[in-house]
C-alpha cells in the first residue's frame, strides 16, 4: 500500500498497473486514483463561458476564457486558419531553467482556441463538442440535434437535461440512458419509451415510478395497471413541480428499497469500475466503452494500454495521465492533443509526431517548446530532458493544477471534487471570484414563477429568473419553451448549473469498495445461505441499498 501525497489517503498498485508502468518507463504515481484524477480535471473548464472578443478578427465570441487573459484568444475559425503559426512562439530550450517555467512561457504567448466547437452549426453556446446542430449550453457532447442543458450527450435529439446518454430523443431530466424515447427523470435505463422516474428499466414502455423491470408495460410501482391508469397517473405527476416532488420523493424511496447489480458493467471480462460496456482487463475504470488492458480512465471511448487518462476517444493507445485526446498514441502528461503520438508535457497541439513542452503545434514534428529540430537532434534532447526530470521528481507526474490556466472553480474538478476557496488557495491553485454570473437581475421572482407548463404564457421568454437554490439568473429560451410545452413539462425552479449539479449526485461516485453480496435468498442455486461473492462496487458501506452481485442479481430481475 501507498500513501497519497495530497490526500493521505491509503491506495494500492497492482500487479497490472506495475506492468503498465514500466512497460513505458515511468515511476509508481505518487497520488491515489482520485487525486490523480483532479489533478488532470483541474485543467479542464467544460461548463464556464465567456462573452469576449477574438484577439485576431475581433469579432463578438463566446470563450471559456474571460476578457484580458495574458494570451491571445482566437475564435474557432481563426485558431483552425493557416493566419498564425504556433512555431513562431518557441523558445530555445535551456537545461539552467525550471522546465515548466519554460513551458508557461510558450503558453502564455501562444493563441489558444475560445472553444472546442468542431464541425457544428448553430451550436455556439458550447464546448467539446463536434457534429452538433441547434444545441445550447451543451458540453463533452457529439452527434447530436436540438439537445440542450446536459453533458457527455451522444447521437441524440431533443433532449434537455440529460447527462452521459446514448441514442435517445426527447428525453429530460434523465442521467445513464441507452436507446430510450420519452424517458422523463430517470436513471440507467436501456431501449425503454414513455416512462416516468424509471430505475434501471429495460425494454420497457408507459411505466411510471418502476425499478429493476424487464420488457413491461403499463406498470406503476412494478404493478400492471391500465392503460387510463397509466395515463391519470401519468397527467397527475406531471401537473406542476410541486406534484413532481412529490413524485421525486417517492422515487427516492423506492430506488433505495430496490436491490442493485454493484456496478453498471455490460459485456465485460475481468474489469472494476461503473458504466462499463464492452471491457476487457481493465481496473478502476468509469464511463468507459470498449476499453483493453487500461486503468484509472473516465470517459474513455476504445482506449488500450491507456492508464490514467479521461475524455479520451477513439482508439486512445499507450497513453498515461492525458486529459482530453482524440486517436493518440504514446502520449504522456499532456492535454488537448488530437491526432498524435509520442507527445509530452504538451497542450492543444494536433496532427503531430514527437512533441515535447509544445503549445498549440499542428503538422509538424520533433518540436520541443515550440522549436522544430531534426529527429537526432530532438532525440537527443528529449532524453537529456526525461534525465533531468527525472532526477528533478517531475518525470511520471501530470502538471501541478497551480500551472493550469483556469481558477480551480472553473473547472470539472470543481464539480467532482469540490473544495473552498480557502483550501485552493492554500494549495497554490487559483481561484476567480468573478464567474459569469449574474445575482440579483431577475424581473420574475422565484414564487412567482408558473408552476404548471399550462400556465407560462408566450413572453416568459422575456423574462430574467432566479434560481430558487443559490440565486443565479437565468432565462428561458424560445426553443427550450416549445419543448416543455410538447413534453407537458413545468418551468425549472433551478438555474442549468444547478440542475446539472444534482443530476450529478444521483450516479454513483468514482470511487470503489470492497463489499460483498447482500444476497440470502433462497432457491438461487450459486448459494445456500448468505451469498459469498466478493466484488468492488460504487455503492458505499453506509448506503441504504441491498447491492447484489452479477449472478444473484439476474436470478432476482433477469
Amino acid at each position: 500500500m501507498k500513501t497519497c501525497k495530497q490526500c493521505s489517503e491509503q491506495f494500492e498498485i497492482f500487479a497490472p498497473d506495475k506492468a503498465f508502468y514500466q512497460k513505458i518507463g515511468v515511476p509508481e504515481p505518487t497520488l491515489c486514483p482520485a487525486c490523480r484524477q483532479q489533478r488532470r480535471l483541474a485543467f479542464r473548464n467544460e461548463r464556464t463561458l465567456y462573452n469576449r472578443t477574438c484577439d485576431l478578427c475581433k469579432k463578438a465570441i463566446v470563450a471559456i476564457y474571460p476578457a484580458g487573459t495574458i494570451f491571445p484568444v482566437y475564435c474557432n475559425e481563426c485558431w483552425w486558419s493557416d493566419k498564425w503559426n504556433a512555431l513562431d512562439y518557441g523558445i530555445d530550450y535551456d537545461p539552467t531553467r525550471p522546465f515548466f517555467d519554460q513551458f508557461v512561457e510558450v503558453r502564455n504567448r501562444v493563441p489558444r482556441i475560445s472553444s472546442l466547437v468542431m464541425t457544428s452549426e448553430n451550436s455556439e453556446y458550447t464546448n467539446n463538442v463536434g457534429n452538433l446542430k441547434n444545441c445550447y449550453i451543451l458540453f463533452a457532447a457529439e452527434d447530436d440535434e436540438e439537445c440542450m442543458y446536459g453533458r457527455l450527450v451522444h447521437n441524440s435529439k431533443n433532449c434537455v437535461d440529460c447527462d452521459n446518454t446514448h441514442t435517445c430523443e426527447r428525453c429530460y431530466g434523465s442521467i445513464g440512458l441507452n436507446n430510450c424515447y420519452g424517458a422523463l427523470f430517470s436513471e440507467r435505463c436501456q431501449t425503454c419509451t414513455d416512462i416516468l422516474f424509471g430505475f434501471n428499466l429495460s425494454g420497457c414502455s408507459n411505466c411510471i415510478l418502476c425499478t429493476n423491470l424487464r420488457n413491461k408495460t403499463y406498470c406503476i410501482e412494478n404493478k400492471q395497471v391500465t392503460k387510463e391508469e397509466y395515463q391519470k397517473k401519468f397527467v397527475e405527476i406531471m401537473a406542476s413541480r410541486e406534484t413532481i416532488d412529490v413524485a421525486r420523493k417517492r422515487f427516492n424511496e423506492l430506488k433505495a428499497q430496490a436491490i442493485v447489480k454493484y456496478a453498471d458493467i455490460i459485456k465485460s471480462e475481468n474489469v472494476t469500475g461503473d458504466y462499463l460496456f464492452g471491457c476487457r482487463d481493465t481496473v478502476y475504470a468509469f464511463d468507459t466503452r470498449e476499453g483493453r488492458a487500461s486503468g484509472y480512465t473516465n470517459d474513455a471511448l476504445e482506449p488500450t494500454d491507456v492508464y490514467d487518462s479521461n475524455n479520451v476517444y477513439y482508439k486512445p493507445e499507450l497513453c498515461y495521465e492525458v486529459m482530453g485526446g482524440l486517436k493518440v498514441y504514446d502520449c504522456k502528461f499532456s492535454y488537448y492533443v488530437f491526432y498524435s503520438s509520442d507527445m509530452l508535457y504538451s497542450d492543444s497541439c494536433h496532427n503531430m509526431n514527437s512533441g515535447i513542452a509544445c503549445v498549440g503545434v499542428s503538422k509538424n514534428d520533433y518540436c520541443i517548446l515550440n522549436k522544430k529540430y531534426d529527429k537526432d537532434t530532438f532525440e537527443k534532447m528529449k532524453a537529456e530532458i526525461i534525465a533531468r526530470l527525472k532526477r528533478e521528481g517531475i518525470w511520471g507526474e501530470f502538471f501541478p493544477p497551480a500551472l493550469s490556466v483556469f481558477a480551480y472553480n472553473e473547472t470539472l474538478g470543481m464539480s467532482y471534487f469540490p473544495i473552498t476557496k480557502e483550501e485552493a488557495l492554500k494549495r497554490g491553485w487559483h481561484w476567480t471570484d468573478t464567474m459569469p454570473f449574474t445575482y440579483g437581475k431577475e424581473t420574475m421572482r422565484p414564487d412567482a414563477v408558473p408552476k404548471s407548463i399550462g400556465e407560462v404564457k408566450d413572453d416568459i421568454i422575456k423574462e430574467v429568473l432566479a434560481c430558487a437554490h443559490c440565486g443565479r439568473n437565468y432565462k428561458i429560451t424560445a426553443q427550450e419553451l416549445g419543448f416543455y410545452r410538447t413534453s407537458k413539462i413545468p418551468l425549472p425552479a433551478l438555474a442549468p448549473e444547478c440542475r446539472l449539479l444534482e443530476r450529478m449526485t444521483r450516479r454513483n461516485p468514482r470511487r470503489l469498495w470492497k463489499r460483498q453480496c447482500m444476497c440470502n435468498q433462497t432457491g438461487h442455486a450459486s448459494h445456500i445461505g448468505q451469498c459469498a461473492n466478493q466484488f468492488q462496487t460504487t455503492y458505499a458501506p453506509e448506503r441504504k441499498e441491498t447491492v447484489y452481485c452479477d449472478t444473484c442479481y439476474s436470478a432476482e430481475v433477469l
